[in-house]
């Protein structure tokens, strides 16, 4: 008797992480309160107007209700807007149609349906991303600062996935204000990031644009940049696209997008958030949505999304 008290006993547990596990994964979803629209909500949740429209069954214009439910798409999910294809799909999220196709199953020619789920490629659900990294993580680095002609290569962690004290104090000196001289030493967490992009593109070199950035300078004390949590880096022989895709599938990490710039943004933060800055070298910041572009971007409907 003790023992198949025993047994139910486990199943009952058994039950009950099966219904967390399937509650992680489900759709977020939002009531509606007074006074809030479309934008509103979207702006909340860090995604387009028209991607939370399109998940909803509705318009980019839709009137909404008090207490409606609506759907919160994740990060990673399109959902079709009415006349939209899959080549604009690609196009809007700066993924190739054919890698969109595949990551769907389907045809890179197939027609679309209003409502139809598409995942980008690159996104993984985070458990079995972070299992998988911690199966294979490496800790081997590669990195260059063209503009000072210097490079750096070194095991960050051990293979007991511990941070290496040397490797550390080293990457402070690689990765100091160029103009100040002044040094920081970085956050283990982005640290482990940089491992991470390093084994996911197979060793190639991360060619630094901008690391730690000192107060002297005029930078903002509460940057990011300036406390040793924040990169900004394009990969040697890699798509930026490639690599902020990946680095979306990080955990608390704040990514920034910049498709008129060289390089993709990355933060470490408790939160994960993702912008998208269409400015060039030298201009004020213009944040717009993600799948939103200069052209479409319709200041009455949408949202700008600001890190």
């Amino acid at each position: 008797m003790t023992r198949f008290r025993g047994v139910w006993r486990w199943i009952a547990v058994l039950c009950f992480l099966l219904s967390l596990s399937g509650s992680a994964h489900a759709d977020r979803r939002h009531k509606v309160k007074q006074g809030q629209t479309l934008g509103v909500i979207a702006k909340r949740y860090r995604v387009s107007v028209l991607n939370l429209a399109a998940a909803n069954g509705l318009k980019r214009s839709s009137k909404i209700r008090v207490g409606q439910n609506l759907r919160i798409p994740p990060r990673g999910v399109v959902y079709v807007y009415g006349g939209q294809t899959l080549s604009g799909i690609a196009k809007a999220n700066r993924v190739s149609v054919k890698a969109l196709a595949r990551a769907n199953g389907i045809k890179p020619t197939a027609t679309l349906r209003v409502g139809q789920r598409l995942k980008l490629p690159g996104y993984r659900a985070n458990s079995e991303a972070l299992r998988r990294r911690n199966q294979k993580l490496s800790g081997l680095v590669s990195l260059a600062r063209p503009a000072s002609k210097e490079e750096f290569r070194a095991r960050l962690f051990t293979k007991q996935g511990k941070v290496s004290a040397g490797a550390r104090r080293r990457l402070r000196d690689f990765l100091r204000d160029r103009d100040t001289g002044d040094a920081k030493l970085p956050s283990i967490r982005l640290m482990r990031a940089l491992a991470f992009i390093a084994d996911h593109f197979n060793g190639r070199t991360i060619i630094v644009v901008s690391a730690y950035r000192s107060a002297k300078n005029g930078n903002s004390p509460t940057s990011r940049h300036t406390s040793g949590e924040a990169i900004d880096i394009r990969i040697d022989g890699a798509e930026n696209e490639a690599l902020r895709d990946y680095c979306l599938t990080l955990t608390r990490v704040g990514v920034g997008y910049y498709p008129r710039s060289s390089f993709v943004h990355l933060d470490v933060r408790d939160e994960s958030i993702y912008w998208v800055d269409w400015s060039r070298p030298g201009e004020p910041p213009l944040y717009l949505p993600p799948g939103e572009t200069p052209e479409t971007y319709d200041a009455g409907t949408s949202t700008a999304v600001a890190p």
